[in-house]
């Protein structure tokens, strides 16, 4: 999982200062669910940062959890795929019993026949000890037999019949090997390896995304919150002015239509507050479903809003993106694979062989007890080639389609690398822009409280009127949700920047992502 990193000043070693701040964050950890898992979570409000919360989405959210259920059958496949290498055994009871009541025809001399019933009942136990080999795609399989054969009225004379049974055992030591053709075993274990690598990769992926939503979605309940706030400060200012408006009204100073005035800015603020009170609780909603939080959870976020600026050259962004893009390693295994796909394809119809090689001792006795002395021996060995003759060339157009889409899946790969590009070029120049709008506005901020002080003075002296002094009011609130929104916008296109580059300018290091072991 991912994990941000503090710097710590202390005189500690990295190693005890590393221990250290993971012992706090656990213990931070452990808090926030407490909070969140206990029987009074509805009462109490939890106030997350945002590295609460990414801990939080990190761990417990429907997304993360279902790209850890994928990780995890990727590489139990590849475990598969690996034990696919190693011996197997199985026990086949074949014959548990098999009974059979028939008519048997037996030929005579002169060529007749002789029709009578028969019965038996077999009783036959195998035992597969395999090994296959990987260097080659062959088998090894050592094989052991045990059977009981029954005959029911056999005749032996006139007006006499019997029972008569017999035991058989065999071992027989046999191996197969598939020629002509490709290692079908070794292509089985590197698709494993190769569709592990590419969960991997789209892990890490939806990792940054997660990350990011979270950053988004966290900044804008901060938004959300801050907007409420400040609608509250209007609203407080509203009534601050409406009061001494009644004042100077009830001592003759000002006429009723400018107290009116500024009663209806007092609504029109109390309307707008109510406003963004509904607009934050869809917001707290929403950012309690990403990180996996119940609805029934108070939440609030908090969090310095530091501004510290980051030069960013797009020339260098480009590079960190085409080195540590996922996508672009995902495109290499897509076309790894398509090659792979070319090759079955094609070997459907090639010619093929087998060896077959076989080895073994067999007994067959009248009593159970001598079946394992005197052995007999058989040996068999196989050669078979297979040939294709035709098939309306069906799958030469097979081969053809799947060589058109390994041509696609490599064009893809050409293509990604303009598009990465014109991504990285966006993200910068909004990073710049926002970058720019954050020195401006927090001036502008500045400027505009400092008008308005000096304004309100005015219009307690009776030297400014009501219009000119809500044209302030509108120009303070103004002022102050464009600062509010070029600072959330910066953080923001600095987490965008980060997720499309895997680069932590603010650090000048790597983004770093844990991925957790699964099985």
């Amino acid at each position: 999982m991912r994990r941000w990193k503090r710097k710590a000043n202390c005189r500690l070693s990295i190693a005890d200062c590393r221990l250290y701040l993971t012992v706090i964050r656990v213990l931070a950890m452990v808090v926030v669910m407490l909070l969140l898992s206990g029987p009074a979570y509805a009462q109490a409000i939890v106030k997350l940062t945002l590295e609460q919360s990414l801990d939080i989405a990190l761990t417990q959210s429907f997304d993360v959890k279902r790209l850890e259920q994928s990780l995890m059958g990727s590489r139990m496949n590849l475990k598969a795929a690996e034990a696919g290498f190693k011996s197997n055994g199985e026990l086949q009871l074949t014959s548990l019993p098999n009974f059979e009541q028939n008519e048997r025809r037996t030929p005579l001399p002169g060529g007749t026949f002789a029709f009578d019933r028969q019965q038996f009942m077999d009783v036959q136990t195998d035992v597969f000890a395999n090994q296959p080999i990987g260097a080659t795609n062959g088998l090894f399989s050592l094989i052991g037999s045990l059977q009981r054969f029954q005959q029911f009225d056999v005749r032996t004379g006139p007006g006499g019949s019997s029972n008569p049974s017999q035991y058989g055992t065999q071992v027989r030591l046999q191996f197969r090997q598939p020629l002509f053709t490709y290692n079908r075993l070794k292509t089985g274990l590197r698709k494993a390896e190769l569709n592990l690598e590419s969960t991997l990769q789209t892990y890490t992926r939806n990792q940054l995304d997660l990350v990011f939503n979270v950053t988004s979605r966290f900044y804008d309940f901060y938004r959300a919150q801050q907007q409420l706030l400040l609608d509250q400060q209007e609203v407080a200012r509203a009534e601050e002015s409406y009061r001494v408006a009644r004042l100077k009204q009830e001592a003759g100073l000002l006429a009723e239509v400018d107290v009116l005035r500024l009663e209806v800015d007092l609504a029109n603020a109390r309307n707008t507050a109510a406003n963004s009170e509904a607009s934050l609780r869809q917001n707290e909603d929403a950012f309690k479903v990403l990180i996996g939080v119940p609805l029934e959870t108070s939440v609030e976020v908090t969090t310095g809003l530091t501004y510290r600026p980051v030069t960013v050259s797009v020339e260098a962004a480009i590079g960190h993106a085409l080195q540590r893009r996922t996508e672009l390693r995902t495109d290499d295994i897509t076309i790894q694979l398509g090659e792979i796909n070319v090759t079955e394809i094609d070997a459907q119809r090639e010619i093929t062989g087998e060896l077959f090689l076989s080895y073994g001792l067999f007994n067959r006795r009248d009593r159970f007890q001598d079946i394992v002395s005197d052995f007999n021996n058989d040996r068999r060995v196989q050669l078979s080639v297979s040939v294709p003759l035709w098939d309306w060339s069906q799958n030469t157009y097979s081969v053809q389609a799947a060589r058109a889409n390994l041509e696609n899946d490599r064009l893809t790969r050409q293509h990604r690398v303009n598009t990465i590009k014109q991504e990285i070029r966006a993200a910068v120049r909004n990073f710049s822009s926002a970058q720019q709008r954050v020195e401006i506005t927090r001036r502008s901020q500045e400027l505009a409280e400092k008008s308005y002080r000096i304004s309100f003075l005015k219009f307690q002296n009776g030297e400014l009127n009501t219009q000119d002094l809500t044209l302030e009011q509108n120009r303070l609130a103004q002022a102050r949700r464009n600062s509010l929104d070029a600072i959330i916008d910066y953080q923001q296109a600095l987490a965008d920047l980060r997720r499309k580059t895997l680069w932590d300018f603010e650090r000048n290091q790597p983004v770093r992502l844990e991925v957790k072991e699964t099985g």
